[in-house]
């Protein structure tokens, strides 16, 4: 199953392949010697991609010297899938192309399918995903009106890659499951384990680890049952990765020194540093530094070598090709003046007539072409630099409409939740206040209900205030001014204002005063960021609780900590608040409500002053939210950014 499998991917003819494995006779003819070096080079390619190279170097030469064009190509082809495992994708693509030559105008269609998929591959890799793109629907259109299901299914495979790279994950698990329904057909474990390993890939990066782990087992039992060393290699490293993501830590990193071992032994350096790196990952997890340190070397060093084998790889095929190109010229030009020789043997006086008008034309022309080549080469130019402008332009003009959508989405949200915040505080003052002027409503009950109704016009009042701030600051409106403030005075300032919101609930604010630290801020904007993360500690704090607040000294910086005992967040919770610009609203302990507008003006106001926030929080135990401000000794004003 296997070496049909190799035979199918190769090109050639079974029949011939059956005579060379049952019938192992001595080879005479240039074909035969052809067949067996390139179907050895294809069977080296994935485990030992230098032997191949050596090999189908053979199978070249032989090609030209019997000047067969087709296995000439057909060494091309194969040149272009050895030069893709060891990552040198400019030569992969560079022969994928001379092979195109020949095959696309031939009735060779696997071949020709073959060529397209081996570009469309490289092409993915170098970035160039319009043409990548190109290059697969022309296969899969050969397929189909070939009624071919085997190119069929290559192109199905290699578009689940080409959707993997570009992370349309839905599509390349639908072609995925196309390619495994016809591979299995043909009993094709080596393509199989291809797309098994692709579909662990897919529920990797879509964090449904169990069922990518369950693929990257089946890739891995294939690969061993076939002895695929670099499939094997890869498939132990996928399993890693999910192994560690369920928390089977030890098991990870036995699969992944696997892999390192399988690796290393078939001379895969891009798999060696993926999986050293990805092991030092682990050893930092595992608070192991030096054994990640270790680890991060090699990686170091392996890169460094690929680097060097892949330059000097480089230099010396980009040499063969332009001896291959001049030895093909020079005979070329060898023939060309035989012929002319000859024709001047014939008729030397016509020969001479006919070769000054020839010269006199050909000069006409290579100055008219040279001419146009300018001009063409000069309208690309400008043509390129315009396109280029105007992509620019496009993607600018994308992402400010992706902002500005995105903040109308918030602003229309925010509205929505205040207008009904607003309202009902509002509406209860003046049911209120019609019960009480026309007389059915005694004086003591409003002053009962005088204090309910302050805090909720105080709740109001903040809620207004954050709103106004919030908007001056998404139209320019706000300007920071920074300025040299004693941090401790103005976290001071800040819980005098909030000590009526903290007795409501006997919560104690201990202000942990260190020494004097002056920072570089705006003192409007720190009092607003102050006031709301206070408050927000406050609303979600238990009755009889403390809420600890600490300026300390960091490197040229000042570090705010606000830390409460409350109810604590998650880390969806905390990944909605710091992650992105969407505001985010919970009910805090008294049955507090918020628009989550606060926290969005602390975000801005810390930016402004050249600051970060950052939450650290344990559902049940509490929140410590902290940001940084500039040491004024540190930062002179001159260096401050405005």
């Amino acid at each position: 199953m296997v070496y049909h499998a190799l035979v199918r991917r190769a090109g050639i003819p079974l029949i011939f392949s059956l005579f060379y494995v049952y019938a192992p006779a001595q080879i005479n003819t240039p074909h035969d010697q052809l067949q067996k070096l390139t179907l050895e080079a294809h069977g080296l390619y994935l485990n030992n991609p230098d032997r191949a190279i050596e090999v189908n170097a053979q199978a070249l030469n032989l090609a030209e010297q019997s000047r067969d064009i087709y296995y000439q190509a057909y060494c091309n082809l194969l040149f272009s899938k050895i030069y893709w495992v060891k990552a040198n994708y400019e030569l992969a693509t560079e022969y994928g192309f001379k092979a195109l030559r020949f095959f696309n105008n031939s009735s060779h269609h696997r071949e020709r399918s073959a060529c397209l998929l081996s570009l469309a591959r490289t092409l993915t890799e170098l970035g160039n995903l319009d043409k990548a793109h190109q290059f697969i629907h022309q296969a899969m259109a050969l397929g189909k009106n070939q009624s071919d299901e085997v190119l069929v299914a290559d192109a199905y495979r290699e578009h689940s890659f080409f959707l993997t790279e570009i992370n349309e994950l839905d599509s390349a698990l639908y072609y995925s499951d196309l390619g495994i329904a016809l591979f299995s057909k043909f009993k094709d474990s080596l393509d199989l384990s291809v797309l098994y390993g692709r579909k662990a890939r897919i529920y990797f990066q879509r964090k449904e680890f169990e069922k990518s782990r369950e693929y990257a087992y089946r890739g891995l039992a294939i690969d061993s049952l076939v002895g695929n060393r670099r499939g094997l290699g890869i498939s132990y490293y996928q399993a890693a990765q999910n192994e560690h993501a369920l928390g089977n830590k030890d098991k990870a990193v036995a699969q992944l020194k696997e892999s390192i071992r399988i690796s290393s032994e078939i001379g895969n350096l891009n798999w060696q540093i993926r999986a050293h790196d990805l092991l030092a990952t682990f050893y930092l997890d595992g608070n192991q530094p030096a054994l990640a340190a270790a680890e991060l070397k090699k990686v170091s060093e392996y890169k460094d070598e690929l680097y060097n084998s892949q330059k000097s790889g480089q230099i010396q095929e980009m040499q063969s090709l332009h001896d291959l190109e001049s030895k093909e010229t020079t005979i070329q030009l060898l023939e060309q003046e035989n012929i002319l020789k000859q024709q001047e043997v014939r008729n030397q006086r016509l020969f001479v007539a006919f070769l000054l008008v020839a010269v006199l034309f050909l000069s006409l022309l290579i100055f008219v072409l040279t001419r146009l080549r300018s001009i063409q080469d000069r309208t690309n130019r400008n043509l390129a630099s315009k396109n280029a402008a105007i992509e620019k332009q496009k993607i600018s003009i994308e992402v400010q409409a992706e902002n500005l959508r995105e903040l109308d989405e918030l602003k229309t949200k925010l509205f929505s939740v205040i207008s009904h915040d607003l309202r009902g505080p509002i509406g209860n003052l003046q049911s209120l206040l019609d019960l009480f002027t026309k007389k059915l409503m005694t004086a003591e009950e409003f002053v009962a209900l005088s204090a309910k109704l302050k805090e909720n016009l105080n709740l109001t009042q903040r809620t207004l205030e954050n709103l106004l701030n919030w908007s001056f600051s998404q139209m320019g409106g706000i300007k920071t001014e920074r300025k040299k403030i004693e941090i401790n005075s103005s976290i001071v300032e800040a819980c005098q204002l909030l000590e009526e919101v903290a007795a409501r609930k006997n919560i104690i604010l201990n202000i942990q005063n260190g020494e004097p630290l002056h920072v570089w801020a705006d003192e409007h904007q720190l009092q607003i960021i102050l006031r709301n993360l206070i408050h927000n500690a406050i609303k979600f704090s238990g009755f009889n609780e403390q809420i600890d607040i600490l300026a300390c000294r960091g490197d040229g910086h000042c570090q705010v900590r606000i830390k409460d005992c409350g109810i604590g967040m998650s880390d969806a919770e905390i990944e909605a608040l710091i992650g992105s610009r969407a505001h985010f609203s919970k009910t805090g302990t008294g049955e507090e409500k918020g628009t989550g507008l606060g926290l969005l003006l602390c975000k801005e106001f810390i930016n402004r002053n050249g600051g970060q926030i950052s939450i650290k929080s344990t559902v049940g135990e509490g929140t410590e939210v902290s940001f940084t401000l500039l040491l004024a000794e540190s930062h002179s004003e001159s260096t401050l950014v405005k």
